[in-house]
């Protein structure tokens, strides 16, 4: 559990981040496909058409029986730590409320400067350094444990702290900014919820439009595709859907992981489409051309903007509902707590607690909408690219094979937890899209 994903009041302000690499076409916390290769590479351990049950032998790419194995404990991991990072995560934010290590941390930051931008900077460092030193030892065991467990990672320890360690400077540094004037409205107005709410629509879309040129850099190489008969296809077929002069980066993800990925991020003059080496190795053209044909109908369909648009939403609603409640909690706790009201910055964790609630309740909304667009995707992904469905079924395939997601998750976890359809759904679909396209 990274303390990013604690920190929800940084991770709604950049949700549509999230969203706008919306152009994966793979669960979320499993890869997604975008990328190209003119060669299949795969492992023999992949390829060997081994017994296969009954009820996967409408599967084209079939796994080994260990293989198998290892997706059906990766998946189950997975299933169980979405709950029990929740929880820890819940359980350590309560821990520093009822403990009153918050209100301490802010009587440090009181007994320093009594000036509250000083009071406020100095909070915000201290809490958000105690939470990442908590989290670590979990960030460590999921992201770096887990990943060399099932042959996922390819860094080395050093390599993998230090990427949390710049993971963590942003996190401080966005934290600063938004929760500096967060408590400044708060303290400032009756109506801070809507004013923090819509100030926060220009921020996100700064975030967007910075991200994939300042912020990814900082963590993998980005450069043109070195393909040139890949690159000419793809950019053949973003040409034929009207995208001229389109921005298509190859990115060496296989530095983290050995997963394929591939998504569509940015807005305005930096929007692109980015391709995993991992991916451009084990596709082929035509699975490529799917998969760039299903991120150019995210692009078309302005996906972003509708990503966009439900994180405002979610934003608008969770400050509203803090503001309704959240002063009624403190009047209750307050001896408890060690603060008396909401414009006290030790009430922090308090609205962090609300907000990890909130999202986790809310997740079956905002990854419904999320699910639709990717069926949208695929249609369109369907009609530009012209393969068949087959091909098109075998890029979801692969995606399982090779990154070890669950096919076929059941209607709840989909439901709560996925922000794209099952695979088997998507094989199902696409070959459905491809006669009905046929049958016309």
């Amino acid at each position: 559990m990274r303390s990013a994903e604690l920190f929800l009041i940084f991770a709604f302000l950049v949700f549509p981040l999230f969203l706008i690499t919306a152009g994966e076409i793979q669960a979320n916390d499993s890869a997604s496909i975008l990328s190209g290769s003119t060669t299949e590479t795969a492992d023999d351990s992949l390829t060997v058409a081994a017994t296969i049950e009954d009820d996967d032998s409408d599967y084209i790419y079939p796994m080994s029986p260990e293989r198998k194995e290892m997706l059906i404990s990766y998946s189950r991991f997975k299933n169980i730590w979405r709950f029990v990072s929740f929880f820890i995560g819940v359980a350590f934010l309560l821990i520093v409320l009822f403990t009153r290590l918050s209100a301490r941390f802010r009587l440090w930051a009181r007994t320093v400067s009594k000036k509250r931008l000083v009071e406020y900077s100095i909070y915000i460092i201290l809490f958000t350094l105690f939470m990442y030193l908590v989290n670590l030892p979990f960030d460590y065991y999921r992201n770096f444990l887990i990943e060399h467990e099932y042959g996922f990672s390819n860094q080395t320890i050093g390599e993998w702290f230090g990427e949390d360690l710049k993971s963590f400077g942003l996190e401080v540094f966005f934290s600063l900014i938004i929760i500096s004037i967060l408590y400044w409205l708060i303290n400032k107005t009756k109506k801070w919820w809507l004013y923090f709410a819509i100030g926060s629509i220009p921020f996100m879309i700064f975030v967007i439009v910075i991200a994939p040129v300042v912020i990814t850099p900082l963590f993998n190489e980005f450069k043109p595709l070195q393909d040139k008969v890949l690159a000419e296809e793809m950019t053949s077929l973003a040409e034929k859907a009207g995208i001229h002069n389109p921005d298509i980066y190859e990115v060496d993800g296989s530095r983290q992981s050995s997963k394929l990925n591939a998504y569509f991020i940015g807005m305005f003059g930096t929007k692109r489409i980015v391709l995993y080496d991992t991916i451009i190795r084990n596709f082929t053209i035509d699975e490529l051309k799917f998969v760039m044909a299903h991120e150019i109908g995210h692009y078309l369909k302005n996906h972003i903007w509708y990503g966009l648009l439900s994180a405002v939403i979610m934003i608008f609603v969770a400050c509203w509902l803090v503001n309704k409640l959240l002063h009624k909690v403190i009047r209750r706790y307050k001896n408890s707590l060690g603060f008396d009201r909401l414009g006290n910055i030790a009430s922090l964790p308090l609205i962090m607690l609300f907000i990890s609630v909130f999202g986790f309740f809310s997740q079956p909304v905002t990854n419904g909408l999320s699910r639709l667009m990717e069926y949208q995707a695929d249609r369109y992904g369907m009609e530009l690219s012209g393969v068949t469905g087959d091909i098109a079924a075998t890029v979801f395939d692969k995606l399982s094979v090779y990154n070890l997601s669950d096919p076929d998750p059941s209607d709840m976890i989909e439901f709560w937890f996925y922000d794209h359809p099952g695979l088997r759904k998507r094989m199902a679909n696409v070959k459905e899209i491809y006669i009905e396209i046929n049958a016309n």
